[in-house]
């Protein structure tokens, strides 16, 4: 396993929501109606959508020393500790490795037939390295050649129900490619998507597959 305790260090809080914790630090991504819990350290967002970016969530995780990390569609919105990434940078903090990871649709498009996630909007997912762990967030993606970058990760955080992000099939197809440790289901339960598809996930994939319960359920 690639964490001690999976469960407590990689928490799902919801939808595309996640705790992790390793190396004395707490990290959060894209956290959307998010229960209470410690302060983080560092706040990474994949892009702008309301379903990713809460400001109320960032007030209820950050205090005066995190620092947040998102494409500059965020932090023009943000005042204090911000970092504005891309695809394609790294970014090496105290404790925390970041490389930043493409994000884009290929064939989830709008009634204009315009991609709901589209590449030059420059929207990201993330590759963290932080406590001897590798966890790739893949924000809201199809399955792109960008993924490669995570390959061989301890953990992959996947969306599955389809529409704006991968089904289950596709996902399957991005851990077949990435080849984590272990991958978790995301983008399901909330807005869109259901147990249903993780459980399609987790038959498919031909990895070891984890469906969380959401903090404070199960």
């Amino acid at each position: 396993m690639p964490f001690d305790r999976l469960e407590q260090d990689v928490q799902w809080l919801g939808h595309a929501g996640f705790r992790l914790r390793g190396g004395g630090k707490t990290i959060y991504v894209d956290p959307y109606r998010a229960p209470p819990g410690p302060p983080a350290d560092y706040v990474l967002v994949t892009h702008d959508h309301f379903d990713h970016f809460s400001p109320e969530d960032l007030k209820r995780v950050a205090d005066s020393r995190t620092q947040i990390i998102a494409p500059a569609t965020v932090t023009e919105q943000l005042r204090g500790l911000t970092h504005t990434v891309a695809p394609g940078d790294s970014l090496e903090l105290d404790g925390l490795y970041v490389t930043v990871v493409a994000a884009y649709n290929t064939n989830k498009l709008n009634s204009e037939g315009k991609p709901f996630h589209p590449r030059e909007a420059g929207w990201v997912g993330y590759v963290l390295t932080f406590g001897g762990h590798r966890v790739y967030h893949s924000g809201d993606t199809d399955v792109i050649p960008d993924m490669d970058r995570a390959e061989g990760v301890d953990v992959a955080l996947l969306p599955v129900s389809g529409t704006y992000v991968m089904n289950a099939v596709e996902a399957a197809e991005a851990a077949r490619r990435i080849q984590p440790k272990i991958a978790i289901p995301m983008h399901w339960g909330t807005v869109i998507g259901s147990r249903e598809d993780a459980a399609q996930f987790a038959e498919l994939a031909d990895v070891e597959v984890h469906i969380p319960d959401r903090v404070g359920e199960g």
